[in-house]
């Protein structure tokens, strides 16, 4: 490139030093209200028409021979907690979390199969509740991992667990859901976490890896993170032997404050989230440099956007769940709608 008019090839390379480090900071302070800006119209916008919907949505009964047939070859049937100690129900929830890849199978926008493991969990939880150690913050605090969830994995982050309270408590239903035949404004949630699973685990381009929180009461935090791989296996179908594009990834870490036990119930505010390295996978090329290892404000960004009462008073990004079940190495909790969340205490590295 020829240097400007009356400007030589040093006075230009020195204002392009002073201006990229301006396009820097500027594009980190917009990153994050854009990243709430793309997720939080659809949210508002699309609105889940009633449980039918719903990628998780309860499973249909089985009748008859076959539906009976099917349960029993599946390893799960009605009644089967009857009888069993706390140590064998766990090991029961285990096994049915092992078999159903922490329930990611059970996901009916993929198929309406294995639902009859769903049905058997809840049985087990429900027969395991009787026997929970009082749930205090000693038993609760450390490192759990996420080994089974009848939803989606992504929501037992405190990220989607605010949008989802914000939506589903906020009252009235918009136009275009009511357009939609939207009925129930208790379930708007549903298909924001539709779309997201349609956008970001289309063709297997992501995965969800390893799923921890981390419950520290004395700084009143719960850290959330979850690990993403992007591009696992890529090839030309039929003839491929080789990888079209590399792995990459990262893990994506929340931190909420305020972190309250109220009975059974834990209380947060959402603050902040960045993405950081996952060991042994790639960074993201390109842009890694611009948004990993960076904290978004979420919770700033959050109380200026006009659906959450901003840009003035705006309200917090807040949520809960309610301990269900608790004893040394073993968590079931529930969120707002019923869904569970079965964690194990995290092994110790090595």
């Amino acid at each position: 490139l020829s240097p400007q008019k009356g400007l030589s090839c040093s006075q230009l390379l020195r204002n392009s030093r002073v201006a990229m480090p301006r396009l820097h900071r500027a594009t980190r302070l917009l990153a994050a209200p854009l990243l709430i800006c793309l997720l939080c119209p659809f949210a508002s916008a699309f609105l889940a028409p009633g449980p039918s919907l719903s990628p998780l949505a309860p499973p249909m009964r089985a009748g008859g021979r076959g539906g009976m047939r099917q349960a029993r070859a599946g390893g799960v049937r009605c009644g089967m907690a009857t009888g069993l100690d706390s140590a064998q129900l766990k090991s029961k929830i285990l096994q049915v979390a092992a078999l159903t890849d922490r329930g990611q199978r059970l996901n009916t926008l993929v198929a309406p199969v294995y639902q009859e493991k769903r049905t058997a969990v809840k049985e087990l939880v429900a027969a395991l509740e009787p026997s929970s150690i009082p749930v205090d913050e000693a038993g609760l605090t450390g490192e759990w991992e996420l080994v089974y969830s009848d939803v989606e994995l992504f929501r037992s982050s405190p990220f989607f667990l605010a949008i989802q309270q914000a939506l589903d408590t906020s009252p009235g239903i918009p136009t275009l859901g009511r357009w939609l035949g939207v009925t129930d404004e208790t379930r708007k949630s549903e298909m924001f976490f539709k779309l997201h699973q349609l956008q970001v685990l289309s063709w297997g381009a992501s995965t969800v890896g390893r799923v921890t929180q981390d419950i520290d009461f004395s700084k009143q935090e719960l850290t959330s993170a979850f690990d993403t791989i992007l591009f696992g296996l890529t090839v030309i179908p039929i003839i491929g032997w080789f990888k079209l594009l590399p792995t990459f990834g990262g893990r994506v870490v929340t931190l909420s404050d305020k972190l309250v036990l109220e009975g059974n119930t834990l209380r947060m505010e959402l603050q902040k989230t960045q993405v950081v390295e996952v060991p042994g996978v790639n960074r993201i090329p390109l842009v890694s440099s611009l948004f990993m290892d960076k904290w978004y404000p979420v919770n700033s960004v959050w109380k200026l956007l006009p659906w959450n009462g901003g840009p003035f008073d705006g309200r917090a990004p807040e949520c809960s769940v309610t301990v269900a079940y608790l004893d040394s190495d073993f968590r079931v909790t529930r969120d707002i709608s019923g869904a569970l969340f079965v964690y194990t205490r995290s092994l110790p590295s090595e």
